[in-house]
């Protein structure tokens, strides 16, 4: 018997976040993820970055992951756990999907789940990601991710003594965390900001 997910054309997976952070798409990086989001026109903010080192995401299962495919998912990290802004973020994510697919007309969805488009979108490429070397890593501010350094050698924060600073101007983090801290884990992305 085929499993389930083998019969899903359009998927929309959706999770809430560790740290406090602005919701973003993860659109992978295909252009075709990148067009659904900007479909979508919210959340503000596209990461495109290639996968994920812990394993692969449904984003990236069989077709959705094949640019010759015409199955096509994205995955929207909705704020925090628990914060009441991520259940919003989550409703207006998935009254954009469904109206996206075609599947409900806007007069049927529930009071209050449509939000306002945000002015603009960016679309964030993920380059490079900062890993630990041990358990010496501090990040230089209070990040929670998404802060945009228009210079390129800004000092973000420090890895065994050594400064780590952002390699391009326009240089964004994503996801910045130091819960799991550890040789080995990646303590934030570096994303370029596309124009």
């Amino acid at each position: 018997m085929r499993p389930v997910i083998d019969t899903v054309d359009l998927l929309l997976d959706l999770h809430s976040m560790h740290e406090k952070s602005r919701p973003l798409i993860v659109s992978g990086p295909l252009d075709k993820g990148i067009a659904l989001a900007r479909a979508l026109g919210a959340p503000a903010d596209v990461i495109v970055d290639e996968g994920h080192p812990e394993g692969r995401r449904m984003r990236d299962y069989d077709g959705f992951g094949d640019a010759a495919s015409p199955r096509n998912a994205l995955l929207i990290e909705c704020g925090q756990h628990w914060e009441p802004a991520a259940v919003t973020v989550a409703q207006d994510s998935t009254a954009r999907f469904l109206l996206h697919a075609g599947v409900i007309d806007e007069s049927d969805l529930p009071a209050g789940w449509l939000q306002p488009l945000p002015a603009t979108q960016r679309v964030v490429r993920v380059t490079e990601p900062v890993v630990a070397t041990s358990m010496d890593f501090r990040f230089a501010g209070p990040y929670t991710g998404l802060e945009t350094f228009t210079e390129a050698g800004t000092v973000i924060g420090w890895r065994d003594g050594e400064p780590v600073v952002t390699p391009y101007p326009d240089c964004v983090l994503v996801m910045p965390s130091l819960r799991q801290l550890r040789p080995g884990v990646t303590v934030v992305r570096l994303g370029r900001l596309e124009r």
